[in-house]
């Protein structure tokens, strides 16, 4: 039994489902409030960049996402690892 959760998400006006880990989720609803987006809307971008992430998987895309956004969140960090790392451009 897979601890991921799949999910259905509109991603430029299409149902799009993804296949992520609780942790995931609840890291993307929390990065879609902080930038006053859905996250849908977050989605939606990311899914214009996947293809500068080398990937064509969006969940996988979503992962590194997560972890750049956070990673440049981190106090004390000098420069951003990631040109996803912040959601409002």
């Amino acid at each position: 039994m897979s601890s991921k959760k799949l999910r259905n998400v509109m991603v430029a006006g299409r149902r799009t489902s993804m296949r992520l880990e609780p942790a995931f989720w609840d890291a993307l609803e929390e990065i879609a409030e902080r930038e006053g987006l859905t996250v849908s809307a977050l989605c939606t971008r990311l899914a214009e960049r996947v293809e500068a992430l080398d990937t064509n998987s969006l969940s996988s895309a979503v992962r590194v996402y997560v972890m750049e956004y956070f990673r440049a969140a981190t106090p004390g960090r000098e420069e951003v690892l990631c040109e996803m790392a912040v959601a409002a451009e």
